[in-house]
């Protein structure tokens, strides 16, 4: 993954849309989760900022 800066805000947006529907159809959470936090979107923006999301952007030249 490249660092998190060098996404543009659509990159971003498509990761983590694509992350937190693999979370709410039963993938693996790869963070510690705190207490309270239960939506898809909240978990996959907290592995957006760990880094930790197993999911690229592609540009197209």
């Amino acid at each position: 993954m490249r660092g998190k800066e060098n996404y543009s805000h659509f990159e971003k947006v498509r990761v983590l849309s694509a992350r937190a529907l693999q979370i709410s159809q039963g993938a693996p959470i790869l963070v510690s989760i705190p207490k309270g936090m239960i939506t898809p979107v909240d978990i996959a923006k907290l592995e957006w900022e760990k880094e930790v999301i197993p999911i690229e952007s592609r540009r197209r030249v």
